[in-house]
């Protein structure tokens, strides 16, 4: 594409903007709001291995270089640790839009939250990490693999029933709008992005949002997808409302949109002007 800074790496017409790369690698990869492209080719060691890590990710391959490169160390960057315990999984998969997945290390038993892809690299470095446990589905846009990794690892998928079309199979299938704890996670029901959309509260500090709340880029402030809402906006904005209880919140790591770290006591100022935001924009 015309708009790809002259170089190494490129980005095709077959690139469907999910955002992954310039999760990655924001320094190399920009935005039209209808595809990416490369802004600017790798400038140090470190953004070429984002910018690697942008292309290992990448759901649809859109990301190519002009000559062969080995890519060993950015697959095996995966999963990637971002904060204590948590690590994101890269291998973005087409089904799910290119949306993040995470793994949470945990003594009582490992979790997948939402899928990634399914390939032997990322298997192995689970199998090393001591497998997975749970998968925990936020809703049913993200489901992707997540039934070869539940049959591989003999993990226990976790969905919403008013989702559960999409995971037929699933282990445990929630029916309430009650918080559910399960190990060092709580599981909140927070529709409309979807009618089953659920988060997960992990050690009360790491909140897994899926397409439900999210740092939005282009906005500059935390919020919610107003065009992604497939149903209610203002009971979206209700479900958000639910999360000024989690007072003690420092990350937020959605599907979509990017993750961000809050400051400590900030998060209930957060979602206030997050709720003030959305009703503006109803």
């Amino acid at each position: 594409m015309e708009e790809n800074i002259d170089g190494h790496f490129f980005v095709d017409s077959t690139c469907i903007d999910c955002g992954a790369c310039r999760k990655f690698a924001p320094v190399n990869f920009g935005a039209t709001g209808e595809f990416a492209f490369v802004k600017q080719q790798p400038q140090s060691v470190t953004e070429e291995l984002e910018a690697k890590q942008a292309l290992v990710a990448c759901p649809t391959g859109s990301i190519g270089t002009t000559q062969k490169t080995n890519l060993e160390k950015a697959q095996n960057s995966f999963p990637l640790k971002i904060a204590p315990e948590i690590f994101i999984n890269g291998y973005n998969a087409r089904d799910s839009y290119g949306a993040d997945s995470y793994f949470i290390q945990s003594s009582s038993g490992n979790w997948l939250v939402d899928s990634p892809r399914f390939t032997k690299k990322l298997v192995r470095k689970f199998e090393e990490l001591v497998g997975v446990k749970y998968i925990f589905l936020t809703h049913q846009d993200d489901v992707a693999d997540s039934d070869l990794f539940a049959k591989y690892f003999q993990a226990q998928r976790i969905i919403h029933k008013l989702d559960a079309h999409s995971s037929k199979e699933a282990e445990i299938v929630l029916s309430s709008d009650e918080d559910r704890i399960i190990d060092q996670g709580k599981i909140i029901f927070t529709p409309e992005h979807t009618k089953g959309h659920q988060v997960l509260l992990w050690d009360d500090k790491y909140l897994f949002t899926g397409d439900h709340f999210a740092w939005l880029n282009r906005r500059n402030r935390f919020g919610s997808f107003r065009d992604a809402c497939w149903h209610s906006w203002e009971e979206q904005i209700k479900s958000v409302e639910k999360l000024r209880s989690l007072t003690e919140v420092q990350w937020v790591f959605p599907g979509h949109g990017h993750r961000k770290q809050v400051a400590d006591n900030t998060f209930v100022e957060i979602i206030d002007d997050a709720v003030v935001w959305m009703k503006l924009v109803a």
